[in-house]
């Protein structure tokens, strides 16, 4: 690749003329080489431009994972357009309250990929286009503003996060930016051209568009599924059909489920690198995906606001529950106060967005004068260069004046034997206090024992770490990228109890 490349389509037309037949988007229904890709987006570009849509327009794309969705985004971004990325799954009020923040002039629904996709356009009365390439489309017009002074240039692309407010926010990305992070994540990840580059999780979602970008820079097949099917994927890496693999922890959990049920393993089946991200990656669950997988996992670290971060390399040893060493060109520290060793970490990188959508202010209050962007996690630097997170600043307990890193609680219990996933979240307690509260999922078999599990934290955290109370689960509420849905637990503490009039430790079965 040259310096020359300066927008993402670039990329793909470079491949087009260097590599015409090589396969670039794949799907279950669909296969397209870099030249029919290449003739897909010009025909869409010009269906777009004769909608209306123009430079520095946005066009909110509705899609769960298809050939159709980065045909979309790279004709948006030859129009100049500004591509923004929602997954099909979220219902209507999500995609309303999206268009509220990207104020889009076009709404377009990607249907043919799932039946979520379907239903949800079936729900606004829209246009209909149908490309013999990337399959029908439907799009409704609506009477947005322009693009509004943001301060922002070059953008390419919009993702949404709720980040520490709740509250959407649309994170703009510009072309340097994208092609940046696919480079360093071609490079790090070892991606050859050819290689096929699995992608399971949302294109709507900063580790689905990384892989989406990896494979561009690095002339490799971008292999898409609209949602994780578990025994799907480990077919398709039984056949050989996948070299390149990045899941947040649940999806790995639920294939070694799998794999262990059914006495299979995928050592040896043709992937050449495994990584893991999203989430707080569990000890215990890394070596089953060692074991089971035949290769190390990397951890890596980032966030819709800046990626990638960091990783652990597949040729080092790492601490247990670390998050790994900078990447190439990426700057990390702790600002931490004085005589404290846990603080927000801080990132200085060309891989991160140009700032919020039309929210200079909350902007300004992320971004520093000096590069520096604080990512709202708190984390601890280990003596060997690394960094290991302790939990997100806004989800820190505070109990009897300490700190509680929720992280750190769950990693103790989730080395329990008879834990296989655990949450904990702050709620109001005794006499103003903060309670710890363990959300807990057991092992099939075991029976739900609040005060063992209490008892068995007794020489693994101080007093003051251990959960007063104890819920378990069946499963974990889940959000689209396969997060645990923390605010979901903290929702229904709050619906079941009022704060508590004195500090036992308990236990129940939650609903």
């Amino acid at each position: 690749m040259t310096d020359a490349v300066r927008t993402v389509p670039e990329l793909l037309g470079r491949l087009e003329r260097e590599s015409p037949h090589l396969e670039v988007f794949r799907d279950a229904r669909r296969r397209l080489t870099a030249a029919e890709a290449a003739s897909a987006v010009a025909r869409l570009e010009h269906a777009l431009r004769s909608t209306g849509l123009g430079p520095g327009e946005r066009l909110l794309i509705v899609s769960e994972n298809d050939v159709a969705t980065p045909a979309l985004v790279l004709a948006a971004q030859r129009l100049g357009a500004w591509p923004a990325l929602i997954n099909a799954r979220v219902g209507v009020a999500e995609v309303e309250a999206m268009c509220q923040c990207a104020q889009p002039r076009l709404v377009v629904h990607a249907v043919e990929a799932s039946p979520a996709a379907q239903a949800l356009a079936d729900t606004v009365a829209t246009e209909e286009w149908d490309d013999p390439a990337t399959g029908r489309l439907r799009w409704q017009r609506l009477s947005a503003a322009k693009v509004h002074d943001t301060g922002a240039s070059d953008v390419a692309l919009l993702l949404f996060t709720s980040g520490t407010t709740g509250r959407s926010k649309a994170v703009m990305w510009s072309h340097a930016g994208l092609i940046a992070l696919g480079r360093v994540l071609a490079q790090t990840r070892a991606t050859m051209p050819g290689a096929i580059v699995q992608c399971a999780g949302p294109l709507s979602h900063i580790m689905g568009i990384a892989n989406m970008m990896a494979a561009l820079a690095a002339g490799a097949t971008l292999q898409l599924m609209p949602r994780l099917d578990t025994p799907a994927l480990v077919a398709a890496v039984e056949a050989g059909e996948v070299t390149h693999l990045s899941l947040v922890p649940t999806a790995y959990r639920r294939i070694c489920d799998h794999l262990e049920s059914t006495g299979r393993t995928l050592a040896g089946k043709g992937l050449h690198y495994i990584s893991c991200g999203g989430a707080p990656l569990d000890p215990a669950l890394m070596q089953r995906v060692e074991r089971l997988f035949g290769l190390r996992l990397v951890n890596g670290y980032g966030m819709t606001e800046c990626a990638p971060g960091s990783r652990t390399r597949a040729d080092r040893e790492a601490a247990a529950d670390c998050i790994g060493w900078p990447e190439p060109g990426v700057e990390m520290k702790v600002d931490a106060e004085a005589g404290e060793q846990v603080g927000e970490l801080l990132i200085r990188s060309a891989t991160r967005m140009v700032g919020y959508f039309g929210a200079p202010g909350e902007t300004a209050a992320v971004i520093r004068g000096d590069g520096w962007m604080a990512t709202g996690d708190l984390a601890l630097p280990l003596p060997d260069g690394s960094f290991r997170l302790v939990g997100r600043r806004k989800d820190m307990i505070i109990r009897s004046g300490f700190n509680v890193y929720p992280a750190e609680v769950e990693a103790a219990l989730q080395a329990l034997p008879q834990v296989r996933q655990a949450a904990v979240v702050g709620s109001p307690g005794y006499d103003g206090e903060e309670e710890v509260v363990a959300f807990v999922c057991l092992h099939a078999g075991v029976q739900p024992d609040a005060g063992a599990i209490i008892a068995a934290l007794h020489d693994r955290l101080a007093p003051y770490k251990r959960p007063a109370r104890v819920e378990f689960v069946e499963e974990f509420p889940l959000g689209p990228t396969g997060k645990v849905a923390k605010q979901v637990l903290s929702a229904r503490l709050a619906a079941d109890a009022q704060p508590s009039a004195r500090p036992p430790a308990s236990a129940s079965r939650a609903r």
